[in-house]
């Protein structure tokens, strides 16, 4: 099973229903992918492929599909590294000394909605159920970086800032980055009031297609624009990203939507994770 064409393509292993970027697969030098809500063991609004322990979900089942969704690449679920995230821009360097944090409930240390590594076998992995989850791997420089970018790391310029922070560190450039947009709420599908809207305008966001008016007093935000504008204005090549088409909100039989579901919902996971 396979959707051609977009950014993330769509793959199964059984019941279990993931996608991945071939931009990033081809590369040979990382294992990364995404999770739908297809494949697992959680019922209710968690059905069924739920990765978060903080949706309502038991923590039993959480772990299943964890399990199940990271054996898939021979990868062990409780040796995975997660922060706390708290809808910021500061981002996290690990190790292998942080293997496990995060893998069960109350274990994750760090605050921050961005992971990088410079080790092997070191699996970073973020959670969304609208927000962008965006990938990094540095060509033959065995860098790797997962980062959650929802409405306030569009705003505050996670993508750039992840950028930025890899050349300063580690003085790798842009043009030496593949990047891979994971699936997010459409800018049809998220709308915003005139405070969240005004935020955007002073930053910078005040047109098509990142801001548009609805016609209704609210406002269409359209995050993976925005993100998207990041990435290639930070220099990024367009031929080094692979840009995200899916929208969490529209395909209900594949994403959780926070949205969507008014709140009620489970998370999908992202990883990534250098194998040499």
């Amino acid at each position: 099973m396979k959707k051609v064409g977009h950014g993330f393509q769509l793959l199964a292993s059984g019941e279990l229903a993931y996608l991945q970027a071939p931009l990033l697969a081809g590369s040979g030098e990382a294992l990364h992918g995404f999770s739908t809500r297809r494949g697992g063991v959680s019922s209710g609004p968690n059905s069924t492929l739920n990765m978060a322990y903080h949706t309502g979900d038991e923590a039993d089942c959480v772990a299943e599909n964890r399990r199940r969704f990271l054996e898939r690449f021979n990868l062990q679920w409780r040796d995975t590294v997660s922060g706390i995230q708290v809808h910021g821009t500061d981002i996290a360097v690990v190790q292998s000394g942080n293997r496990g944090e995060g893998a069960l409930p109350r274990s994750a240390k760090l605050r921050c909605d961005a992971l990088l590594t410079v080790e092997p076998n070191v699996t970073l992995t973020a959670y969304a159920a609208d927000c962008q989850l965006l990938f990094f791997l540095a060509r033959d420089r065995s860098l790797a970086a997962i980062a959650h970018a929802g409405r306030q790391g569009a705003l505050e310029g996670m993508a750039s800032k992840v950028i930025a922070f890899i050349n300063e560190k580690y003085g790798i450039s842009a043009g030496d980055l593949l990047v891979a947009m994971a699936p997010a709420i459409c800018g049809r599908c998220y709308r915003v009031d005139e405070k969240a809207a005004a935020q955007f305008r002073a930053a910078g966001w005040d047109k098509g297609p990142y801001l548009e008016a609805t016609g209704t007093g609210d406002y269409y935000l359209d995050l993976g624009q925005i993100n998207k504008a990041q990435i290639l204005g930070a220099g990024v090549g367009l031929e080094n990203l692979a840009v995200n088409r899916w929208c969490t909100s529209c395909e209900a039989d594949l994403f959780f939507s926070y949205r969507r579901d008014k709140g009620s919902t489970g998370r999908m996971i992202g990883f990534i994770t250098l194998t040499a």
